[in-house]
């Protein structure tokens, strides 16, 4: 599963993850691959995203994602912690 995460001014990260968790506006939620098609928006909080690497947090304002395809868009309006 493919996971892009993008600010206004750039791509904060663009790869592949296991997983990810968004702090959806009706709570936090997890992403796994084959999740059904989404539009949503998010609030402030942390993104929680997994990869071969181990798992990494990123504090994000409010935004939306859409899921799509095995494929997770994020676009926030800024980081919370630069």
């Amino acid at each position: 599963m493919q996971l892009i995460l993008l600010s206004p001014t750039k791509t904060l990260f663009d790869g592949e993850i296991d997983s990810v968790t968004i702090p959806g506006t009706k709570g936090l939620f997890t992403v796994l691959p084959h999740h059904a098609p989404l539009i949503t928006t998010t609030e402030k909080g942390t993104i929680t995203y997994k990869t071969i690497d181990g798992e990494h947090n990123i504090q994000v304002s409010d935004g939306f994602a859409e899921i799509k395809n095995n494929i997770v868009s994020i676009c926030i309006e800024k980081l919370m912690v630069e």
